[in-house]
C-alpha cells in the first residue's frame, strides 16, 4: 500500500498546467445529467488522471443532492504488473475516502500472449457487468471516463481499418449492455472534455493519480497514434475537431437508424418471438442499399448467437448474393438467410456446431445462446437443463399433438430454448404459450420462461 501512495504521488504532475482550465462545478449537470435515472453507479477507476478525475467530479456532482444513486468505485486488478495489487488498492482507499463503496476485481487465469489489450478490456467489461448483475436492482450505469482524446484516437484507429459509418461514428455516449439479468447501461459521460482539462482539474484539487507504463508502449497502436498528436494537429486534425466528426457522424448513424425502422414497418418485419424473423422481398429490395445492409446486420446480430463482430465486406458480399436471381439461401455468422415465396426468412443456423447447453436451479435465470434469457421459476424442480429443442424432438411433438403446434419451420424450431430433465422435454416456452399445447408441460408452461433479446 505504502509503495502505491508513493507512486500515485509521484505521478501527480507538478507542471503549471497547460492553458487548459479544470473542470467547474456548473459544468457538472449537464455532464452527468445521463446518470440521474439510474439506481446505481458502477465507476470504472484505473487509478489513471482521467478516471480518478471521473471518481472526483461525480463525488463533487452527488454532494448535497437528495435521493443520490449507490455508488461503487470498481478498481481491476488485471494482474499484468507486478504493483497492480497495490496500485488497485490505493484506488480503494482513494475512493472510500471519498465515501464511496470501493469493489476490487480481479482478472485471473492464463493471460492470452498476443492481443492483451482487446483480451483485458473484454475482462474487465465482463468483470463490471458481472458486478452490476450481482448488485440486483436496475437500472446500473457502468460508467467510464473516456475523453475527447479517447474518442479522436479510436476514429483514427477505425479509420485505418476501413471502417463505415458506424465505426466512424466511434464510441458512443451510451449503450446497453445485454448480458445480465439486470438493465445495464455504459455510460461516457465525459466524450466532450479533453485528458488536459481532467489533469488540470486534478492538479486545481491537489489529487494524486498513477500512470501506467503501458500508456508509453509503442507496440499498441493506440500509443502510437496518441504519440503522433502534434503531427496530426500540425494537420489540422486536432482531437477536438475530430471528436466533433464523430459526433456528427453518430448524428448521421441515428437518421439511418430511424430509416432501418421505418423499413421493418414497410417490410412487415416479424421476429416470431425469437423464433425466426421474416420480412416482404419486395419492399426490401425497393429500400436503398444501406439501409438493406443495416436491417441485414441487425438480424444476424439477434438470430446468430456470435460473440465475434461482424465483418462488414462478409455483410456486403451476403447482400450482393441475396440480389442476384436465383438465390437459393446462405449462411454467415450462426445465421442461415433463405428465401420463402415472397419472404426472406432468417433464423438460428443449425448443424455446423451443436447450440449450448445451461443449467439451471430453481429461481435462476441465464443467458442461452446469446439470443434468450431463460429462467425457472423458484417454484420449479431442479435442476433442468437448457438445449435447443432439436429436429427429433420437434416432430414428436407435432405427432403428439396431431400437428395443431404452431406452423414454425421445422428447422427454425429445431433452434428453439427447451426445458429437459435428462431425455425428458418438461417445456417449450415459445410453444407453451399457445392454447393447443395446455396441460402438456409440467406446471402448464409457467414455471419456465424464455425471452429473445433480439
Amino acid at each position: 500500500m505504502a509503495a502505491a501512495d508513493d507512486s500515485a504521488a509521484a505521478a501527480r504532475s507538478t507542471g503549471s498546467g497547460t492553458g487548459e482550465q479544470p473542470v467547474s462545478d456548473r459544468e457538472l449537470d449537464a455532464l452527468f445529467a445521463p446518470l440521474a435515472s439510474f439506481k446505481v453507479l458502477i465507476l470504472a477507476v484505473s487509478g489513471g488522471a482521467d478516471s480518478m478525475a471521473l471518481m472526483l467530479l461525480v463525488h463533487r456532482w452527488l454532494a448535497g443532492k437528495r435521493d443520490v444513486p449507490e455508488t461503487i468505485v470498481a478498481t481491476v486488478d488485471h494482474g499484468l504488473r507486478a504493483e497492480a495489487r497495490a496500485e488497485a488498492e490505493w484506488v480503494a482507499t482513494q475512493a472510500s475516502a471519498l465515501g464511496f463503496d470501493p469493489a476490487l476485481l480481479t482478472w485471473s487465469g492464463e493471460k492470452p500472449a498476443t492481443g492483451i489489450q482487446d483480451a483485458a478490456r473484454e475482462a474487465r467489461y465482463r468483470l463490471l457487468t458481472e458486478l452490476a448483475g450481482a448488485a440486483g436492482r436496475g437500472p446500473i450505469a457502468i460508467v467510464t471516463a473516456h475523453t475527447e482524446d479517447d474518442q479522436a484516437e479510436t476514429l483514427l484507429m477505425r479509420l485505418s481499418r476501413g471502417s463505415g459509418l458506424d465505426g466512424l461514428s466511434a464510441m458512443a455516449p451510451q449503450r446497453s449492455l445485454d448480458d445480465g439479468p439486470v438493465e445495464v447501461v455504459l455510460v461516457r459521460p465525459l466524450l466532450t472534455i479533453s485528458g488536459a482539462r481532467l489533469r488540470a482539474t486534478l492538479r486545481a484539487a491537489g489529487r494524486p493519480w498513477l500512470e501506467d507504463p503501458s500508456n508509453d508502449a509503442e507496440r499498441f497502436e493506440r500509443v502510437r497514434i496518441r504519440k503522433a498528436r502534434p503531427t496530426f494537429a500540425a494537420l489540422g486534425l486536432s482531437n477536438e475537431k475530430m471528436a466533433l466528426s464523430a459526433r456528427r457522424l453518430a448524428r448521421a448513424r441515428e437518421a439511418l437508424e430511424s430509416g432501418v425502422g421505418a423499413l421493418q414497418r414497410d417490410t412487415q418485419l416479424d421476429l416470431h418471438k425469437g423464433a425466426f424473423a421474416s420480412f416482404e422481398l419486395a419492399a426490401w429490395q425497393a429500400a436503398p442499399e444501406e439501409l438493406r445492409l443495416r436491417l441485414l446486420a441487425r438480424l444476424v446480430r439477434a438470430f446468430g448467437g456470435q460473440e465475434q463482430p461482424l465483418r462488414m465486406a462478409q455483410l456486403e458480399q451476403l447482400l450482393a448474393r441475396m440480389a442476384t436471381p436465383g438465390f437459393e439461401g446462405a449462411t454467415l455468422a450462426g445465421t442461415a438467410v433463405t428465401p420463402r415465396r415472397q419472404q426472406i426468412h432468417v433464423q438460428r443456423e443449425t448443424g455446423r456446431s451443436p447450440l449450448p447447453t445451461v443449467q439451471l436451479e430453481p429461481g435462476m435465470a441465464a443467458i442461452w445462446d446469446r439470443r434468450f434469457r431463460v429462467a425457472l421459476a423458484r417454484s420449479g424442480q431442479g435442476p433442468l437443463d437448457v438445449r435447443a429443442l432439436g429436429a427429433e424432438a420437434y416432430a414428436k411433438l407435432r405427432r403428439k399433438l396431431n400437428d395443431k403446434t404452431p406452423q414454425l419451420p421445422a428447422s427454425a424450431a429445431a433452434t428453439l430454448p427447451a426445458f429437459w430433465r435428462g431425455a425428458e422435454l418438461m417445456c417449450v416456452p415459445l410453444l407453451a404459450e399457445r392454447p393447443e399445447t395446455k396441460g402438456l408441460w409440467h406446471g402448464d408452461g409457467e414455471l419456465y420462461s424464455a425471452e429473445f433479446l433480439g
